[in-house]
């Protein structure tokens, strides 16, 4: 048989295109041709869809059939009822409105007051503001003398930036998604 047809064939095959004829003239070349061998990957296609078509039920078969419905029947059936099922959806309705009213009620309930007034001196208000906001400022001013340390001592040290950037990239990293380490390099 002609291979273009086939491989024509089996472009409209795979895109549902074709008739039963078509199939079946694929069927006996992919099962009773010789089938060169840049077609041979789709012989065991073919090869199934024939065995399964040949496939016949036994003769015990509808004795097997029998048994497992008797089997079903004997075994307790548990019956729904729906009678419930309204009653269910009003009272979880219920439940839902009855949820979001109370919400409600006890948000608006809260004084939501974000500024209160603890002073009745403002002399003495502002002079806690000062004495705060002097904390602060003396807090920030030592974390930068520290740091500006930090970096006075780490230009003494005289490292090689490039050495230690070459070992970071040999350091595996860890992966929580995965539970393993993955090299830096792949990455």
């Amino acid at each position: 048989m002609n291979t273009e047809r086939i491989h024509n064939l089996l472009e409209k095959y795979w895109n549902c295109e074709t008739s039963v004829g078509e199939e079946q003239e694929l069927q006996e070349f992919f099962n009773f041709g010789q089938v060169p061998g840049n077609l041979q990957p789709y012989v065991p296609i073919f090869a199934y869809k024939q065995q399964q078509q040949a496939l016949v039920p036994g003769d015990d078969f509808d004795k097997k059939l029998e048994a497992s419905l008797r089997n079903a029947e004997k075994q307790q059936k548990y019956i729904t009822i729906k009678i419930f099922e309204p009653l269910l959806r009003i009272a979880a309705s219920i439940i839902l409105i009855a949820g979001i009213g109370i919400s409600v009620y006890f948000f608006a309930k809260q004084n939501n007051q974000v500024f209160a007034e603890t002073y009745n001196d403002p002399g003495a208000a502002l002079q806690e503001a000062t004495s705060a906001l002097e904390k602060l400022s003396t807090a920030l001013q030592s974390t930068e003398k520290a740091s500006i340390k930090s970096l006075e001592q780490l230009e003494n040290l005289d490292l090689n930036w490039s050495e230690i950037d070459s070992l970071s990239s040999e350091i595996p990293l860890y992966n929580p998604d995965l539970n393993n380490t993955i090299e830096t390099e792949n990455l």
